[in-house]
Protein backbone atom coordinates (compact mmCIF):
# COMPACT_ATOMS: atom_id res chain seq x y z
CA UNK A 1 0.00 0.00 0.00
CA UNK A 2 1.36 3.41 -0.98
CA UNK A 3 0.86 6.29 1.42
CA UNK A 4 0.34 9.70 -0.16
CA UNK A 5 1.21 13.03 1.36
CA UNK A 6 -0.16 16.22 -0.10
CA UNK A 7 -3.66 16.83 -1.37
CA UNK A 8 -6.22 15.59 -3.88
CA UNK A 9 -7.43 17.85 -6.67
CA UNK A 10 -8.66 17.73 -10.25
CA UNK A 11 -6.62 18.08 -13.41
CA UNK A 12 -7.23 18.00 -17.16
CA UNK A 13 -5.20 15.86 -19.53
CA UNK A 14 -3.61 18.12 -22.13
CA UNK A 15 -3.63 15.22 -24.61
CA UNK A 16 -7.31 14.34 -24.65
CA UNK A 17 -9.06 16.87 -22.38
CA UNK A 18 -10.27 14.23 -19.91
CA UNK A 19 -10.71 15.36 -16.29
CA UNK A 20 -8.82 13.20 -13.81
CA UNK A 21 -8.42 13.13 -10.04
CA UNK A 22 -4.81 13.57 -8.95
CA UNK A 23 -2.66 13.56 -5.84
CA UNK A 24 -0.45 16.65 -5.62
CA UNK A 25 2.58 15.92 -3.46
CA UNK A 26 4.28 18.46 -1.26
CA UNK A 27 6.89 19.05 -3.99
CA UNK A 28 4.13 19.90 -6.53
CA UNK A 29 4.23 16.66 -8.52
CA UNK A 30 0.80 15.54 -9.77
CA UNK A 31 0.02 11.81 -9.95
CA UNK A 32 -3.29 10.48 -11.31
CA UNK A 33 -5.34 8.49 -8.80
CA UNK A 34 -5.96 4.95 -10.06
CA UNK A 35 -3.41 5.16 -12.90
CA UNK A 36 0.21 4.14 -12.69
CA UNK A 37 1.40 6.85 -15.08
CA UNK A 38 -0.37 9.71 -16.79
CA UNK A 39 -3.77 9.56 -18.43
CA UNK A 40 -5.37 6.46 -19.93
CA UNK A 41 -4.85 8.06 -23.39
CA UNK A 42 -1.08 7.77 -22.87
CA UNK A 43 -0.34 11.45 -22.24
CA UNK A 44 1.74 12.41 -19.21
CA UNK A 45 0.87 16.11 -19.36
CA UNK A 46 -1.74 17.27 -16.85
CA UNK A 47 -2.99 20.79 -16.16
CA UNK A 48 -4.17 21.28 -12.60
CA UNK A 49 -7.51 23.02 -12.27
CA UNK A 50 -7.11 26.20 -10.29
CA UNK A 51 -4.24 28.67 -9.98
CA UNK A 52 -1.29 26.29 -10.22
CA UNK A 53 1.09 25.88 -13.18
CA UNK A 54 0.96 22.83 -15.48
CA UNK A 55 2.39 19.66 -13.97
CA UNK A 56 3.73 16.50 -15.55
CA UNK A 57 2.56 13.23 -14.02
Amino acid sequence: MTLHTGSKTAAVCEGCGKAVAVWVSNDGTASPIGQRRGCSCGSNSLRLLGDGPSQTA
